[in-house]
This record gives C-alpha cells, structure tokens and sequence, in this order.
C-alpha cells in the first residue's frame, strides 16, 4: 500500500530527473556532434563541412520551453571546451566559436517561434517546412556565419570569405538535413516504438541500405571506364529515385535522413578524391557539393511536409467523419431511453470511445449537489492503465483534456499512441460531454419526476379533502379517494374517474339542478382561462342524516399547461360549531343587556315613576272636576291629555326596556342610526343625572339610513355609554362630560365616537381592551367591549378607543352604509 504522500514526491522526483536527463543527452549529443564536426573539417578549410553541433543545439531550442534556453546552452559549454582540448586553436578563438554557434541556434529557434511555430508542428504541412528552411536553414547561419568568419580571420589567421562561404553553406546543409531528424525523432520515438515493427520500419531499412549501397556503388566506379557516362546515369537515377521515395514514403523525417545518408557518403568520397571530386579542387569540390545537396534537400523536404500535410488533413477529415457518425449514434443511443437505461448504456459508450481515441481511460465526474465536490460516476479504464481518481482534474494528468460542463467534468486520459490530444480533436470532445451532460440531466430529471409524482400521489391519497386536478381543457386528469366518499351516497357507486369534465365534477359535487352547480362550472372554467384568479363556495346538501354543508374551492394550476385543482371538503362541523358560536354569542349578548339593565334599575325606575305619577295627579284632579257642579269640562280634557301624554312617555320607556331584554334572531333593517343613539340616549338620562354626568348629542342630520340590527347597535351604543359613565366615577362632578357624535365619512361609512372625561385607558391594556374576559373593573365579567367589537365587525364595521391629548378617552366605531340585508 502506498504511503500517503508518497505519489506527489514520486512525482517531485519524476519533474526533476526528466529536464536534467533531457539537458545531459543534448550534453552528450553536442559533444559528439563537435567530435564529428572536427574530423569532417579538412584544410586548406578552416569550418568542417558539416558541423551537427549547432544542428543539434537548435533542435533543443525549438524542443525545450523558452525558460529552459539559458540552462541548455550553460550545460552545453563545458561540451565544447571538452571537444576541443586537442585543437590547436587558441582559447579566444574557441570561446568566441561557441558564442557564434549559440548565437546561430538563438536566432533559428527564436525565429521559428516568433512566427507562430512549435517543433510539434514544425514540418507537419508546406507553410510550417518553408518558415524552418527560411529561418533555420538559410536566415540564422547566414546571420551568424559573419561572426564565426570574423573570429576566425582576427583570431586564426584565416581567410574571412572562405570561412564565410563554408560555414555558410555547411551549416545550411547540416540544418536542412539534421535538425528535422532530431526533431520528428524526439517528438515521435515513443508512437513508434508503441508501434513496434512494422512495414513502415521495414521500408525505411530498406531504403537506407539501398541509398547506402548505390552511394558506395557511385563512388567505386574506376575513372577511364568506357562508357562510363552510361553507366554512371543508371546509379544516379536509382539514388533519386530513392530519395523521392523516401519524402513520398517516409516523411520529413525518412527523407532527411535519406539525404544526411547522401551527404555524408558524398562528403567521404570528395575528402578521399574520389570520383567524381578528383577533377575540381577541394574547395570547390565541397563547395559544388554542398550546393547540390541543398538543392536536393529544400525540394525533398518541402515535397515530404506537403504529403504530410495532405495526409494529415485527409486522416484528420476521416477521423471527424468517423467521430461524427459516432457522434450522431451516441446522440440517437440516449433519445427515449428510460432513465434506468441511462448509467448501463454511458459505460458502453465510454468503452467504444475510448478504444475509438486510443484514451488510457475517460471518466465522468458528477458534481454532488451536497458539498459541491466532484464524484466520480462512470469511468472506463484500458488493460494495463491506471484507474482514474481525482488526481486526473488537479493537473495530476496534465496533457489529458477534461472537458467542463454544467453538470460536472468528463476527462480522458493520455494517448495510447504516446502523441499528444490534437487541437482539432478538443471540440469534439466538447460536444461528446455535451452528450453525456444531456443524458444524465435528463435522467436526473426524470427520476425527480417520478418521485415527484409518487409523492404528489402520496399527498393527494393523505388528503383529507377531496382533490380533483382538472387539465387545461377542463378533464379530470388525478383525482384522489377521498372525492368519491364526499359524493352523494346515490351516486358513490358511479364516482368520478380520471377524464370526467368539468360539468360531471359539477354535477357530482354539488346539489342537481340548483344554482351552485351552474356557478361552479363556470367560476372553474373562469379559472382554467385564466379569467378568476380563484373561487370559493359553501353551500348545503340534503342527505339521509341530515344537513351536511361543503367548501368547494378552486385555484390555478401553476404549470406551463395550465389547469386547476379542485378542492371539495366537507365543513359540516366548522357549520355547526358557527351556529352554535353564533348562539353563545347571542345568549351572551342579551344576558351582558340583562345585567346593564339591572344596573340602570334605579334610575329606570325613577324615569317610570315621573309618568306614572302624573298619571295619577291627572286622574285625581279629572275626578275632582267632575264632581263639581258645573263640572269643568275643558279642564278635565286638558287632564286627560297630560294622562295620555304621560302614558306615552311610560310605554316609551318601557318599549325601549323591552327591546334590550327581548331573544330573538339578528334582523337587519333600515333604520336612522341617530334615532338608535337618541332611543339609548334617553335610557340612560336618568342614570347619568344621579351620577352626575353631562351628556352632549352631536348628531349629523344628513346621516344616510343603515341596514342594520337595531338591537344590537343598541346594545354597542348603551355598553360604550355606561362604560364611559363608569370611567368618570373618580372625576370631579363638575368634569363629568360625556359627549356622543355622528357623522358621515364618506358615501359609504358613517362614524360614531363617545367622548369622556375620565381615567383614560392604561398604556399597558390598549391591545387588550376589546379582547374577551379582559376587565379593569372589580366585579366585571370583560365582555362588554368584546361583544361590541364582535357586533361592529359583523356590520362590516371597525371600532377603536384612543387617549384624549386633554384627558379621558374617546370610543369610536364606524359602519358601512350599503352592508346586505339578511
């Protein structure tokens, strides 16, 4: 088992050891290369003719990252000083042969990718191969060849043109045909060597031999033969043909080589003299050769990245169509597939695509909507390669792509083949994670979907109302159990099933025939249009048990379809308990009259006793003048009358007593709320006068008749009256003010306020005083204010007290004019 920790520092280690293995092969490549170079170097020449030392420091330029230049050419100098200790040239000299060849490497590498080139594209197309010929080939040893032929001719003693000339043309030479060996070599060792052997190697073996062998054969032929030029067109033209098949056959790198094997046979053969370099001089031997063989060269490479392009771009088109028509069926494979289908049917097609890539594996991480981390879900993974883990999306497998969606992040591991994710290849993979992303969205909204619906069916069987959710053309589309037990016990045996209209809802919740059931259709039409926002209605039903009462109540279907939902429930409980509530209060009521009544006995019947002994004094003094002789008739009319008046004034009292102590149902009538105020007004005057207190009647003549109880407004008035009365028991008598006003707000509202000069109401019992059993007084019951409030609320009203800024407080309540009659 691993330690942890272990795999990052493997990794440190790795990070390391690799540059520092890259940096001593180019050490070891450059001492080599100047080895050769040396003894490729022949006089009256002062450069060798081939010098695959710059060569070789160019290509570790263009392969190694910039920031790694100055490391590999500090790496590289004690290379140089080390390859030279045998040369007879002098210290400055060498010294300044370095920097030139630097300074050559520099310029090629520089150049190269300054234009937008990298050596993994460097001789993939004809654009690529002309900008390294004209910048590595022809730009930079031109360049630098300045330099080098000045150090030599300052330092060395040497002819300064033909070092020029020689350098030049040498290290042209040595680039056109060494760098792209090095590069396509490096680049692509680790595919060819996952290749194995195959034809393609065995080709290119057998091409090598056979330039080796014609070489050879070329350079053999003795001077003098007859005939010679005959023979000698045979050999050349198979030694073409042999480089032409190499730039056809084996790319940029085959022809390179084919031509470096070339060079060097025919560089052999001009240092030994031998034929046909035994005619011209050595210098212009090497110079004639290596002029052709650049000649030969540029075209050679050129040809060999034009076919590479071509074959590339035909490779990348069939690659794209294959991935499309793999595409388009991975696409069709998710299309009506059941969401428990979906996770069986990713892993088959992260097999086909990964053995399609050559991926060493492609994973799918989902992003956990708990802690918002990534899990991963669906992996496939090639014999031999490494299980994916998180490591794959923390740069743990940097060359791989990963490719981020919404819905998480599908990866793909590294290329069997050993060569890079080609640029082209990254939107494609984007649109396959499109896929995936669509697939598993959808699967994860499907199965919210259906636990949805099983815990919609879940709620709708728990209900204890009756639930019918009606579709945007008025059908039932669900409906629960509990509907068809709230139907008419006639009709339960055919009950309601799903794809019932709208107008058999109706008929079977509601009475046939009356005028709720037309109503309700249309109130829920209405609502499925979009006309009501909302309907609501209670309505009785007769049934074998006696009176049942139902709340029928409709809402929009927040959906994008539309639709209602139906809600039926039966309330005959909540009915009776109203009734009964409503019975309470009435009782209440009239026994809260009963006591207000028993208070006001003594001055009720002080008020009687006025007209009662009237009446008597009127009666005997009607009697005494009719006995007199003439009796006085018009004195005994004028008795009579005062007696009526009397009497009168008794049945008034008496009316009004009857009125407060009488049961009966609520009855609204139009009636002049100032007459009510007057009626409790008068009342009450006797009582206010043996306590002393002044009332004041303000009353608004224009006040607008009301729909009303009489009674109860009577009682409102009479309770805010004796309350207001009590509350001044503790005021000065001169103080004891009570003033009642009336008047209309509005069209609409008329408002009464009770004005006293009393203790006022406490800060500590202003939200409490119209609650029910709440009291300041010692023996009260704190129902007073409670039952008034209730009276004023069920007149569609609103009542209020408030503190007066000069002591006292002031009642108020107010009533709506056009309140229904009922």
């Amino acid at each position: 088992m691993t330690a942890p920790g272990a795999e990052p520092r493997e990794g440190a280690v790795r990070a390391l050891v690799r540059p520092a293995g890259i940096v001593l092969a180019i050490v070891v490549a450059y001492y080599a290369g100047s080895r050769i170079g040396v003894l490729l170097k022949f006089e009256p020449l002062a450069p060798s003719l081939l010098w695959p030392p710059n060569a070789i420091l160019t290509a570790a330029l263009l392969l190694a990252p910039r920031r790694r230049w100055g490391l590999i050419l500090l790496a590289v100098f004690p290379a140089h000083l080390l390859a030279r200790l045998d040369s007879p040239l002098p210290l400055a000299l060498i010294l300044a042969l370095f920097v030139t060849n630097c300074s050559e490497a520099l310029i090629a590498a520089a150049a190269v990718r300054r234009l937008g080139f990298t050596a993994s594209g460097l001789f993939d197309s004809l654009r690529a191969a002309g900008v390294f010929i004209a910048c590595a080939g022809f730009v930079a040893p031109f360049a630098s060849s300045f330099a080098d032929a000045a150090a030599a001719a300052v330092l060395g003693g040497k002819d300064y043109w033909l070092v020029w000339e020689t350098r030049f043309f040498a290290n042209a030479l040595t680039a056109l045909t060494l760098v792209p060996v090095i590069v396509l070599i490096a680049g692509k060792w680790r595919a060819w060597v996952r290749r194995g052997f195959d034809r393609r190697l065995l080709e290119a073996v057998g091409v090598w031999l056979g330039i080796v062998v014609v070489g050879l054969s070329l350079l053999d032929v003795p001077r003098g033969v007859i005939g010679f030029s005959v023979l000698m067109a045979v050999p050349f033209a198979v030694l073409l043909s042999l480089l032409v098949w190499s730039a056809v056959r084996l790319g940029p790198a085959g022809s390179s080589l084919a031509v470096l094997t070339a060079e060097v046979l025919a560089i052999g053969g001009a240092a030994r003299g031998q034929w046909p370099f035994d005619v011209l001089s050595r210098a212009d031997n090497v110079l004639s050769l290596q002029i052709f063989l650049i000649g030969v060269a540029i075209p050679l490479l050129c040809l060999a990245a034009l076919i590479e392009e071509q074959q590339r771009d035909q490779e990348a088109l069939e690659s794209r169509l294959r991935f499309e028509e793999m595409l388009s069926r991975l696409a069709r494979a998710f299309v009506h597939l059941p969401s428990d289908q979906v996770d069986p049917t990713i892993d088959a097609w992260l097999r086909r695509l990964g053995e399609h890539l050559q991926s060493d594996h492609v994973a799918i991480f989902e992003l956990s909507p708990a802690d918002k981390t990534l899990v991963p879900t669906h992996s496939w993974v090639a014999d031999g390669a490494r299980q994916p883990g998180l490591s794959a999306l923390d740069g743990g497998l940097h060359d791989s792509p990963l490719m981020i969606t919404d819905y998480g992040v599908l990866s793909f591991g590294a290329r069997r083949n050993g060569e890079p994710w080609p640029p082209a290849v990254i939107p494609q993979l984007r649109l396959v994670a499109e896929v995936f992303a669509n697939a598993l969205t959808r699967k994860q909204a499907e199965n919210a979907l259906r636990a949805s619906e099983a815990v919609k069916a879940a709620i709708l069987a728990s209900l204890t109302s009756g639930v019918a959710v009606l579709d945007r053309s008025g059908r039932v589309a669900a409906i629960n159990e509990t509907w068809h037990s709230l139907g008419p016990s006639e009709a339960a045996s055919a009950g309601i099933a799903v794809g019932a209209t709208c107008e058999e809802v109706c008929a079977y919740a509601l009475p046939p025939g009356s005028a709720y059931a037309r109503d309700a259709r249309a109130a829920i039409e209405a609502v499925i249009a979009g006309a009501r926002s909302d309907f609501a209605l209670e309505y009785p039903r007769a049934a074998a048990a006696g009176e049942r009462w139902f709340a029928l109540s409709v809402l929009p279907l927040n959906r994008t379809e539309g639709g209602a939902v139906v809600s039926l429930t039966d309330v005959t409980k909540r009915k009776r308990m109203e009734l009964e509530a409503r019975q309470t209060r009435h009782e209440l009521a009239h026994f809260t009259r009963v006591s207000t009544m028993g208070e006001l006995t003594a001055s009720l019947a002080h008020e009687l006793s006025q007209p009662l002994t009237g009446i008597l004094a009127n009666a005997q003094a009607a009697l005494r003048l009719l006995a007199a002789a003439p009796p006085d008739l018009d004195e005994v009319r004028d008795s009579l009358v005062d007696i009526v008046d009397d009497d009168r004034r008794a049945g008034d009292i008496i009316r009004r007593l009857r009125e407060l102590l009488k049961k009966g149902e609520t009855r609204r009538v139009r009636l002049d709320l100032n007459a009510v105020v007057s009626d409790v007004v008068k009342l009450v005057g006797s009582d206010a006068l043996m306590r002393g207190v002044a009332i004041t009647v303000d009353l608004d003549p224009a006040l607008p008749l009301l729909s009303a109880d009489r009674v109860q407004l009577q009682q409102v008035v009479l309770n805010l009256l004796m309350n207001a009365m009590e509350a001044m028991a503790g005021t000065v008598e001169a103080a004891r003010s009570l003033v009642i006003r009336t008047e209309c707000l509005d069209a609409g509202t008329v408002h009464v306020s009770i004005e006293d000069r009393g203790r006022g109401i406490a800060l500590d019992a202003a939200d409490k005083i119209f609650e029910p059993f709440y009291t300041t007084k010692p023996d009260g019951m704190g129902m007073g204010l409670s039952i008034a409030r209730s009276i004023i609320e069920a007149h569609d009203g609103h009542v209020w007290a408030a503190n007066n800024s000069a002591g006292g407080a002031t009642f108020h309540f107010t009533l709506a004019v056009g309140a229904p009659e009922g």
